[in-house]
C-alpha cells in the first residue's frame, strides 16, 4: 500500500507469517488474512510517536488495530478498524468509511513536503545546470537521444517461479551486489581518509569502465566528492534516490508484483511504481524523483524505460551527475530463483557525451522488509551543515571597511 504524501508506504504480509517483533515501526507491523472477500488485518508493535488526526488525537505503543477491507463494488472497498489501546482508551472502538477508486488519474504522483520546505527555504539549493528548469524555459538542443532497444529474448530457467499469467515471479526481497557502486559507478579505491569505501566498478559500457563526462560535468563531479558538497546529496536529506540508485543503495528493497503493475519498496521509505499496462509517459513538465516509468516483458526479461525525471538526484554518494534530460532503461533478467540480473543503460545528452550502462546482479533475502525512519533518524545533516557552512565562511570576501 503506497501514499502519494512523502512516499510513505505499508507492507502487509499475507502468507502466514508472525508479527516481528524487532521493532516499532511508524506504520506499525501488519499481518492479513482472507475471510471470504474480505481482506483482514491485524497490525501491532506500533510506536507512540502518530497521531490519528491532526486535532491532536494521540494512542500509545499498546495501540492494536484489526482492519476489514470489503469490496461492495467493482470501485468501492468498505474499510473498517477495530482500534484498541488500553493505555489510552476505556474501550475498543471502531471507525469505517468507503474507500472509491480514482478514475480518470494514470498513476499515484509524488508529493515530498519536506523537499518542497527545504527548497523554499534555502537549506536545498538550487543546481540550474542539472535541475528541470520548468515548463516555459527553452528546450535543451540534445546532441543524441537513447539507443534503439532490439528484442533479446530470454527464457528464464526452470527454477524461477512464475505468476498464474505465465510470467516470471519477481516478487521478494533483494539487495543489490552493487560493488560499491552507491559510492561511485567506476572501479574507485577506498576515499582518502577512508569515508567512502572501495568499489568494483559497475560500468559495464564503454569497454575502458569510465563515465563518459562531459567536461563541465567531470569538474561538477570532482567538487561533489569534497566535504564541503556532502551536504548537497539529496539522500543525506532522506530524499529519494532516484533511478537508477534506488536499485544499487546498500540497503534493501521488496518487489511486488501484478499482472499489470510493478512496484519497488525500498527501506528508507520511498517507492517506485512501474505501469506494465500504461503505454505513454506523464506529460512533460510533470518531474518526479523517482521518474515515470513503463515496463513490458521481453521474452522472461522485465524491461522498464523511465523518464520525466527532475534532475536533483545524484547518481552515487560521492556525486555522479544527471540531469533532468536522464533516461534510463533496465532489464531486469531472472537467471535462477535467487538471482536477477540488472541493466541500466542511462542516457543523459547534458552531462555526457554517449550514453552508458551498468550491470549487477540482485540478490533474493531471506527475511522481511525494516522502516528506516531516515528523518528521525538523520544524524548526519546537521554535521554536513556544519562542515559547509565553514568552509563557505573562510571563502567568504571580508566585509567592506566601516561594516
Amino acid at each position: 500500500m503506497i501514499f502519494e504524501w512523502t512516499q510513505v508506504f505499508r507492507l502487509i504480509y499475507t502468507n502466514g507469517s508472525r508479527h516481528d517483533d524487532r521493532a516499532q515501526p511508524w506504520m506499525g507491523d501488519s499481518r492479513g488474512r482472507w475471510e471470504g472477500d474480505t481482506l483482514i488485518v491485524d497490525v501491532a508493535n506500533h510506536n507512540d510517536k502518530t497521531w490519528f488526526d491532526m486535532a491532536g488525537n494521540f494512542h500509545s505503543d499498546a495501540l492494536h488495530l484489526v482492519e476489514r477491507y470489503t469490496m461492495l463494488d467493482a470501485d468501492t472497498v468498505q474499510y473498517e478498524v477495530t482500534i484498541e489501546d488500553p493505555k489510552v482508551f476505556t474501550r475498543p472502538w471502531k471507525i469505517s468509511m468507503p474507500l472509491h477508486r480514482q478514475r480518470g488519474v494514470d498513476r499515484i504522483l509524488e508529493y515530498h513536503c519536506q523537499a518542497e520546505k527545504e527548497e523554499a527555504n534555502g537549506d536545498f539549493e538550487r543546481e540550474p545546470r542539472t535541475w528541470y528548469p520548468g515548463p516555459n524555459a527553452p528546450a535543451p538542443t540534445l546532441a543524441f537521444g537513447p539507443p534503439v532497444q532490439r528484442a533479446q529474448l530470454w527464457k528464464a530457467p526452470d527454477s524461477v517461479r512464475r505468476m498464474a499469467d505465465g510470467k516470471p515471479d519477481l516478487n521478494g526481497f533483494f539487495e543489490a551486489d552493487g560493488g560499491g557502486a552507491n559510492y561511485g559507478l567506476d572501479a574507485h579505491p577506498t576515499s582518502e581518509g577512508g569515508l567512502t569505501p572501495p568499489g568494483r566498478g559497475v560500468i559495464s559500457d564503454p569497454p575502458d569502465g569510465r563515465l563518459p563526462f562531459q567536461p563541465w560535468a567531470r569538474e561538477e563531479r570532482e567538487y561533489r566528492n569534497t566535504p564541503v558538497r556532502g551536504y548537497d546529496d539529496p539522500t543525506a536529506h532522506c530524499f529519494p534516490a532516484g533511478v537508477p540508485r534506488s536499485t544499487y543503495v546498500p540497503v534493501p528493497f521488496q518487489i511486488v508484483q501484478s499482472s499489470d503493475t510493478v512496484i519497488t519498496l525500498h527501506e528508507r521509505m520511498s517507492w517506485r511504481v512501474i505501469a506494465l499496462s500504461r503505454t505513454r509517459h506523464l506529460p512533460d513538465n510533470m518531474r518526479l524523483w523517482q521518474g515515470d516509468s513503463l515496463g513490458h516483458w521481453d521474452g522472461d526479461t522485465l524491461v522498464v524505460e523511465t523518464t520525466n525525471l527532475n534532475g536533483k538526484t545524484w547518481g552515487s554518494e560521492v556525486g555522479d551527475v544527471f540531469s533532468h534530460a536522464l533516461h534510463v532503461i533496465e532489464r531486469f533478467k531472472p537467471v535462477d530463483a535467487n538471482t536477477i540480473q540488472y541493466e541500466a543503460t542511462i542516457t543523459d545528452p547534458i552531462v555526457y557525451t554517449r550514453p552508458f550502462t551498468i550491470a549487477m546482479p540482485l540478490k533474493r533475502l531471506q527475511s522481511d522488509l525494516l522502516e528506516a525512519a531516515c528523518h528521525e533518524e538523520d544524524h548526519d545533516l546537521p554535521v554536513l551543515k556544519r562542515i559547509r557552512d565553514q568552509e563557505r565562511a573562510k571563502s567568504a570576501p571580508p566585509p567592506a571597511p566601516g561594516r
